[in-house]
């Protein structure tokens, strides 16, 4: 009997075949039953029904045997088919996972997104997705899969199963964890440098609002840390020059909007919370990454260093005006000594002669001019006087010994005062020992004015004058048994000023020792290094 729906081949007249469906059927007419019969070409169908077939086998030879891990779950979440690949990423046999879902061996964390997904899957919400998760190995080893599911539909397009493919990505992770961690320690490290960091640093965003600062910037500007943050930097800390001119943001280089560039300077200032503002050097350097564009500023204060530049200035200047009073001093001295010693004694000289010429006789002149030479002899000596006290000779061509034992014999001369020395500084072979030309020239001068001062000035009529080197040092040590002094007043004195300037010019050291009735020391200490 014939099937009413029957698949058969049929022959073409040119010999060829042709598959179609034959379909019979008895119907009722107005004359009777009458047999229809209906015959469908079904050779499309039948290719596409082979490819079908044929895909089917390449793709279950893939599932089987192929190296990626794949699943096919129902609409029971159950693991309906799993492949070798699968069993050994898992590490358990396909009867083992026959009876199991894919959230037995899912790790708890990611068990109710990755359900959630599956679910939409089935309910035709989700047509596929991917996601990184983590499966429970049967020993209970952790592996990451990177998981690709698609649904499975049947001819009206219905999800019937699900697909999943799984790939280990343990390795990937963990280099990534490892990455993170990483970022992680270099952040901490970045942290700790910028919060110990000596200099101030902060950024500001492309509208010149901080958004970082370091504590030592906090500290510098007087603000609490966490109140800098979001506040404008130009009207915060940058808004006025030195010399007291505002000037806007738009202005500034390191806050404005303009195109910014690396930027230095030395002689700015920024401004404290409580008004005041300090100098600083700072640098500002361009960010253009995104997200965190606009410019770190890296300062410094440097008031301190401004001011004690300052000082140093004001020093210097101090230094240069008492050097000119003691230069305009000392000429003055010099201009006493020649009016009162060698112009008077010239002009007496020629009130002289001019007077024995008009009325002496010839014996009378002759005798005058014997007293007219000694007198001119006299003044030679004194001349020779003022000039050793300028520059001696011997300080050059003989040594420091040398020049100050002749100073003490000619003070002695001069004043009429008594002067002892214990000059030691011969070698071992008892030759004078030279030392630098600086070292001597200050030590011959402090000797000068020590000697000087207790012939003019105290009043001394014995003086004892030590000169000596030892333990590296040139020590010169000028007592007087004078009328003696207050040291605090001596500021007003300029010979005890440039043996101070010239001790520290050395690096010396200088004691002078003195009261009121009891006499003087002068002790300095030379280095001879």
């Amino acid at each position: 009997m014939l099937d009413p729906e029957a698949k058969l081949d049929v022959r073409r007249p040119d010999g060829s075949e042709l598959p179609v469906e034959i379909s019979v059927r008895v119907i009722e007419v107005d004359s009777g039953p009458v047999l229809m019969v209906a015959i469908r070409d079904v050779t499309e169908r039948r290719g596409r029904a082979a490819a079908l077939r044929e895909a089917g086998e390449r793709f279950k030879r893939l599932f089987e045997d192929g190296p990626v891990a794949m699943a096919l779950v129902g609409d029971d979440l159950v693991l309906a088919e799993v492949n070798a690949a699968f069993c050994k990423l898992t590490g358990y046999s396909a009867e083992e996972l026959s009876g199991l879902t894919f959230n037995d061996i899912s790790h708890p964390d990611d068990r109710d997104v990755g359900l959630r997904l599956v679910r939409g899957t089935f309910t035709g919400e989700i047509p596929a997705f991917k996601l990184d998760k983590r499966y429970l190995k049967k020993d209970g080893e952790v592996v990451w899969v990177e998981v690709s599911v698609s649904s499975i539909r049947d001819e009206e397009g219905r999800p019937i199963k699900t697909l999943g493919v799984m790939q280990d990505i343990t390795e990937r992770r963990l280099a990534l964890t490892h990455a993170h961690e990483e970022l992680d320690r270099l952040a901490r490290e970045r942290d700790r440098i910028l919060e110990f960091a000596g200099e101030g640093i902060y950024h500001v965003d492309e509208d010149g609002r901080i958004t970082f600062a370091n504590p030592a910037a906090a500290k510098m500007l007087g603000w609490p840390l966490e109140a800098l943050l979001g506040k404008p930097a130009h009207e915060l800390l940058h808004h006025t020059h030195a010399d007291g001119s505002h000037f806007s943001r738009y202005d500034c280089p390191i806050h404005g909007p303009s195109e910014r560039a690396v930027r230095h300077a030395t002689d700015d200032v920024f401004w404290r919370r409580d008004g005041r503002s300090f100098a600083v050097h700072y640098t500002s350097a361009p960010v253009s990454e995104p997200g965190v564009a606009g410019a770190v500023v890296v300062f410094t204060d440097v008031s301190e260093q401004v001011a004690m530049q300052a000082a140093l200035h004001d020093a210097r200047a101090r230094a240069a005006r008492e050097r000119l009073k003691a230069a305009e001093a000392e000429r003055a001295r010099w201009a006493r000594e020649l009016h009162d010693e060698t112009l008077q004694g010239l002009a007496a000289l020629h009130v002289q002669l001019a007077s024995r010429v008009r009325t002496g006789t010839v014996d009378e002149m002759v005798v005058q001019m014997r007293e007219a030479q000694e007198q001119i002899e006299s003044e030679m000596d004194k001349l020779r006087g003022l000039i050793a006290d300028l520059r001696p000779a011997a300080l050059d061509e003989l040594g420091l010994e040398a020049s100050v034992q002749d100073l003490a014999e000619r003070t002695q001369v001069v004043y009429g005062i008594e002067v002892d020395t214990r000059l030691e500084l011969h070698d071992t072979e008892g030759a004078p020992q030279r030392l630098a030309p600086d070292v001597e020239t200050a030590a011959y001068r402090i000797a000068q004015e020590s000697l000087s001062n207790a012939a003019r000035h105290a009043g001394a009529s014995r003086v004892f004058v030590e000169v000596a080197q030892r333990d590296g040092k040139l020590r010169i040590c000028v007592t007087d048994d004078g009328g003696g002094f207050d040291p605090g007043g001596e500021s007003s004195g300029f010979g005890l000023r440039g043996m101070r300037e010239r001790v520290d010019l050395l690096a010396g050291e200088l004691e002078i020792g003195s009261q009121p009735g009891s006499g003087t020391k002068v002790t300095a200490l030379l280095p001879v290094g």
